[in-house]
């Protein structure tokens, strides 16, 4: 089968949807199907993440921004008083810019979707669209397509998802979507390469300079807003009063990282505190064993990629009780906390802080199950029947159309 993966920022980002469907289609591919990508790309055509080896890339060159001008608004924002009435004001208006600005990109990218790929559509057997359900929409109308929601939409999306041969989700997307297209909405679980996660020696910590008394903190993800990543640096700066051997990883980049770094600016100072911008995704096992608990602060998290390679790697986890973090905490891996409280997320910190052989227990019970239940090749194999499902619905759409 030869299929056309279409995703914005496949090949900028290393964000949890991107490295989803860098694994899925790569596990794809080794079941002998041929996989083709486009994506956005700077005005020479280039893009700094490589693709895995079985992808065939198609990149759209220009001068893309989904998210224009968001880092120097956060920055600025974090400099005004805390509670100064202007502040809140701002961060709503910075709000509402980077919603329209998100917007304005998605169309964008969606135009030029179907201007490249205007007549070209029969030179694939099916599409396979993240994310975008109007874009899926249109592509189906000219080839078997297949859209991923990473998160829920709204129910005045029912006909748009209803056009769509084949329409998947997993974690709490696939829960709230149900809500309103039932069975329409498939579920494609989320896989993990456990033989790449899982626990194990590493030198990480002695390259940063921290001992094994020191108690780790790690996150790794998108520095968003949405991520919570404020939550985490709030509440490690207060813990850091009592439990003065935390030290705080933090592993990506994203708009929020100017903002970041000012408030931990003496942390980061006094070598407390680490911001990694860019980590190879196969290099992040070293990386999470080298914390002592992974933290997931989201403000929305639909199933999270991170927390599972964490725990796979026997490292308990501290997420927010909403969305997918629930799910994955019936591993009993971990812990959760009141989602968008810096107390509650302190509160329960400082609880693991007092009993971390117990939280050691969690992780590596945790990453027994997780090693087990979930599976790339399984994923794949089930997207396989997935795009089947798609061609074999618009063959019968076109034999009954007269």
């Amino acid at each position: 089968m030869r299929v056309l993966v279409v995703q914005s920022e496949l090949g900028v980002l290393r964000g949890g949807g991107e490295n989803f469907t860098r694994n899925l289609f790569q596990a794809f591919a080794e079941r002998g199907h041929e996989v083709w990508a486009t994506f956005i790309a700077d005005p020479s055509g280039g893009y700094p993440l490589a693709l895995p080896p079985a992808f065939r890339a198609l990149p759209l060159a220009g001068r893309w921004s989904r998210k224009l001008g968001q880092d120097a608004l956060s920055t600025m924002g974090e400099c005004l008083p805390n509670r100064w009435q202007l502040k809140a004001h701002w961060e709503r208006v910075q709000a509402a810019l980077c919603w329209r600005t998100v917007r304005w990109h998605d169309r964008r990218f969606t135009r030029r979707v179907e201007q490249e790929f205007r007549g070209r559509w029969n030179e694939f057997d099916a599409a396979y669209v993240h994310a975008s359900a109007v874009l899926a929409s249109r592509i189906a109308s000219s080839c078997p397509t297949m859209l991923r929601l990473p998160g829920p939409v709204s129910s005045e999306f029912e006909s748009v998802l209803r056009s769509i041969p084949v329409v998947c989700a997993n974690g709490d997307a696939l829960t709230k979507i149900r809500e309103f297209v039932g069975d329409h909405a498939l579920e494609l679980p989320i896989g993990l390469d456990g033989e790449l996660f899982k626990p194990g020696a590493t030198q990480i910590r002695q390259q940063l300079g921290w001992a094994e008394e020191h108690w780790v903190i790690g996150y790794v993800g998108r520095l968003a807003y949405i991520k919570g990543i404020d939550l985490l640096a709030r509440a490690f700066t207060s813990i850091r009063r009592t439990v003065p051997q935390a030290r705080l990883l933090i592993i990506g980049s994203g708009e929020e990282e100017g903002k970041l770094r000012l408030c931990l600016k003496q942390e980061i100072a006094a070598g407390t505190v680490r911001l990694e911008a860019d980590v190879p995704h196969a290099s992040l096992p070293d990386w999470y064993r080298a914390m002592d608990l992974f933290v997931m602060p989201s403000r929305y998290e639909n199933y999270s990629n991170a927390v599972l390679e964490a725990l796979a790697c026997g490292v308990p986890f501290l997420a927010s009780g909403i969305g997918g973090n629930r799910g994955v905490a019936e591993t009993r891996g971990g812990r959760l906390f009141d989602p968008g409280s810096d107390e509650s997320l302190t509160q329960t910190l400082l609880s693991i802080a007092t009993n971390r052989h117990e939280a050691r227990q969690r992780g590596m019970a945790g990453g027994a199950e997780v090693r087990n239940q979930y599976s790339w090749r399984a994923s794949a194999k089930r997207l396989e029947a997935m795009l089947e499902q798609a061609c074999a619905t618009v063959a019968r759409k076109a034999i009954c159309t007269p």
